[in-house]
């Protein structure tokens, strides 16, 4: 089994922020909640074998990008492990027709950690989205966030969860039913 969290492939636990989506795969994933923080000690494998297992429950692009073991990877270019928030963007699309008929999308935009391309993350159909940001105490003028420790999807009722932690403790969450990711050349 290659133990590592989720985002650095390396041993170790990581701490949760409160959010409903852990209480859910507790069962599943063995996460141990005290209070309103859980920790979670699961290897790479049991995530990548759960992602596999759900398949037929996620969307063939969603499926497709938590699959991919290079998003996760350490040096690997399209990985999201150290790189850095670049823009989050909130729309409330209208339908012209009937106005009080709207749906949210999420974009998230990073810079690669190879500062050669930009990953855009688009969630659809957002249900909730949360951003709890904190300032990076290494080096803010690099990066207020600081770089990208780590994230996983998981599935939620008829929704999906993505969380991604930052180095400064900044945690983003967003609850959605539709996914899109693209690749952007910097060069």
């Amino acid at each position: 089994t290659r133990w590592r969290s989720l985002g650095h492939k390396h041993a170790g636990s990581l701490r949760f922020a409160p959010y409903f989506s852990l209480r859910i795969c507790a069962p599943k994933w063995g996460v141990m909640c005290q209070g309103k923080y859980c920790v979670m000690n699961i290897s790479f494998d049991d995530y990548m074998d759960s992602i596999k297992a759900n398949r037929k429950s996620m969307p063939p692009e969603l499926f497709s990008f938590a699959s991919n073991e290079d998003h996760y990877e350490l040096n690997h270019p399209q990985s999201l492990h150290d790189s850095w928030v670049s823009s989050l963007c909130i729309e409330e699309l209208r339908n012209n027709t009937r106005p009080f008929e709207c749906s949210l999308r999420v974009t998230l935009k990073l810079l690669g950690q190879q500062h050669d391309r930009t990953l855009v993350l688009i969630y659809s159909d957002v249900v909730a989205y949360e951003f709890l940001s904190s300032e990076n105490s290494f080096n803010p003028n690099d990066t207020f966030h600081g770089d990208i420790l780590d994230h996983r999807i998981s599935i939620a009722g008829d929704a999906y969860n993505h969380i991604i932690e930052m180095r400064s403790g900044s945690i983003f969450k967003v609850v959605f039913k539709g996914f899109s990711f693209e690749e952007q050349s910097s060069t």
